[in-house]
């Protein structure tokens, strides 16, 4: 599969471990939207503007993570982004483009350590650039620099319900953003696994709303009231600052007799190395299997007996599924270097290189874009584009089993959640079975 993320942290990707670094995000003033038919809000009309579009194009911002700036911290190599974009953008031009219109890229790479990035990106892409629409890897309420403050269309990101009710422009995605764990943790809870447990939640403090009101909620609904909370807020720039408060919440957790803790969000990385360094080893259950990943891969020396019986909520991600061949096709062919380079993520050993996580993330945002863009047709404007994606219906998104849904309801897509299983003898994760 695409290496899978419900942020791939910073959604998409900033992928795993990468995620945990650094919070950035422009602020947006919040309103409420009225509720739609099936109790979630409702999108405003979109107006008839077409920022970007001539006759013969349409202008497309993408973003990415600048992932040589947290080398230092944590080695991942997800491939050449602009490349795997720049590649899937000139076989959908050569093909005629989308209704007659050739797609032109401009990029926003994002400096991870800097809080400023993702805002000074936002602002050169919407206000300077001003394109038609943005796609790529963000990081929780980064999407609403550009669908609120800019009013500028968005494909990719976490589209939650509260962050929908403030969108002032389309805004389509394949990741619900948290709003899919009362599901998720409802699988783990199947068997009856959590009877009896004592229960302790973590996060990191951009992640304390989703632990909050959905996995806290989520879990006293299944009978289990945590003996422990515990919200990471040292600078994510301090490692060692990090190191020191996560050991503080374990001594914590352990003396409380907590047997299980749950890790909500990209804390998943930066929660396990330290455990590593003690002799307790709760189970641990992680709200998205993207940052496991990122901990399993990390080519730096772990013990893994942190993660036994450890287990994941995420989507069914399946390299092959969905339309990805021709994009692997595509990119093994522009760039040879890489023919048979390209294999699945979870399949790779860990601290392998992972270009598929980039070609990944633009296989999937250009065939969400594209798809939309087309049935929107020739008078290409938000109301029609945003029409289009509210009545695209069954859409098989590359690496990914189960095919999403669009409608007024689901601009997520509505992808379900599934329970994802720590692997010892492969040191992976895998879609449970059972």
């Amino acid at each position: 599969m695409f290496a899978p993320q419900r942020a791939r942290g910073r959604a998409a990707i900033v992928l795993a471990a990468a995620a945990a670094l650094i919070v950035t995000g422009c602020t947006a003033e919040k309103k409420d939207a009225p509720p739609s038919a099936s109790g979630g809000p409702a999108a405003p009309p979109a107006p008839k503007i077409a920022p970007g579009v001539t006759a013969d194009t349409i202008k497309i911002g993408i973003t990415y993570p600048d992932l040589a700036g947290v080398r230092q911290f944590v080695n991942i190599d997800h491939g050449d982004y602009e490349l795997a974009y720049n590649t899937l953008i000139k076989k959908i031009n050569d093909a005629g483009g989308i209704n007659g219109r050739k797609i032109v890229p401009v990029y926003g790479k994002v400096n991870l350590i800097s809080p400023a990035a993702a805002q000074e990106t936002c602002i050169k892409l919407t206000q300077d650039e001003k394109v038609f629409a943005v796609l790529g890897s963000f990081n929780g309420d980064e999407p609403l620099c550009y669908v609120q403050t800019n009013k500028t269309a968005v494909i990719g990101g976490q589209l939650t319900a509260k962050r929908y009710a403030t969108a002032q422009a389309p805004w389509f995605a394949y990741y619900r953003g948290g709003d899919e764990l009362a599901d998720g943790l409802s699988l783990v809870a199947k068997n009856n696994e959590l009877a009896g447990k004592k229960v302790a939640v973590i996060s990191n403090i951009y992640d304390q709303a989703v632990m909050k009101d959905t996995v806290v909620p989520a879990l006293q609904k299944l009978g289990v009231t945590p003996v422990e909370t515990a919200v990471l807020d040292a600078p994510a720039q301090d490692p060692a600052a990090v190191g020191q408060q996560t050991g503080v919440f374990i001594q914590k957790f352990q003396a409380s007799g907590a047997d299980t803790v749950v890790l909500v969000g990209s804390i998943a990385a930066s929660f396990p190395p330290v455990l590593e360094q003690t002799k307790y080893r709760p189970r641990l259950l992680f709200t998205d299997v993207g940052p496991a990943m990122g901990y399993t891969n990390d080519k730096a020396k772990h013990d893994f007996s942190t993660l036994t019986d450890a287990a994941a909520v995420g989507f069914n991600g399946q390299w092959d599924a969905g339309g990805s061949a021709p994009c692997i096709a595509a990119v093994e062919a522009a760039a040879p270097d890489l023919k048979g380079k390209i294999g699945d993520p979870a399949l790779l050993p860990s601290g392998s290189p992972t270009p598929g996580a980039s070609l990944g993330a633009a296989c999937q945002n250009l065939n969400l874009f594209k798809a939309i863009a087309d049935k929107a047709g020739k008078d290409l404007n938000y109301e029609t584009f945003q029409n289009a994606g509210f009545t695209l219906g069954s859409l098989p998104i590359p690496g990914f089993a189960d095919a999403a849904t669009y409608t007024r309801e689901t601009p997520h897509g509505n992808l379900p959640p599934r329970l994802w299983k720590y692997d010892p003898a492969t040191q992976k994760f895998v879609v449970a079975t059972g």
